[in-house]
């Protein structure tokens, strides 16, 4: 199963979303947490959501082989039953994916920067003291004014990484 908002949503619900990486708290599964892609793909630019790391199988709701609800239909009956499933279960687990990361875009890009020691924007290992205690790397933090950066990444953040740089390194 692969999971793609544009698969099952319609794009104003997504395409607002800065591209980045974000982490929230799982819809589904309650204390988990899933790490989400927001990437304009391909030569059309075409905008989507997806899991981060790409190869993710286990968020989102599944159905099996061996469901239950599949024995005894038809080929055609298991087609219409499956196609509906998965846009009711699939489709609704990516709306509400979607709708906390709109919510709070800074705060997931933020969360995912804490949690992963990641460039929000771009998913890069960072390596300088800096950049783990912004969240930014420096190619993606050239670009940007000082002030987003400083409003980004409140001194609560810096000072929890500079914490644990003290005792790390």
């Amino acid at each position: 199963m692969k999971l793609s908002a544009r698969k099952y949503l319609d794009e104003a619900l997504f395409v607002d979303i800065p591209e980045g990486y974000y982490a929230i708290h799982d819809p589904l599964n309650e204390g988990e947490i899933s790490y989400w892609r927001r990437k304009d793909l391909g030569k059309n630019e075409v905008p989507d959501v997806n899991p981060w790391p790409l190869q993710t199988r286990t968020y989102g709701p599944r159905l099996y082989k061996s469901d239950p609800r599949l024995r005894g239909l038809s080929r055609e009956e298991k087609k219409a039953f499956i196609r509906s499933w998965y846009l009711e279960n699939v489709g609704g687990y990516l709306k509400a994916v979607v709708t906390t990361i709109a919510a709070d875009p800074v705060a997931a890009g933020k969360r995912f920067a804490e949690w992963q020691l990641r460039c929000c924007i771009c998913s890069k290992k960072l390596t300088t003291k800096e950049s783990k205690v912004v969240g930014i790397g420096p190619d993606c933090r050239e670009g940007l004014p000082k002030e987003f950066v400083d409003n980004f990444f409140p001194d609560q953040v810096g000072s929890v990484h500079a914490k644990y740089l003290a005792g790390s390194s």
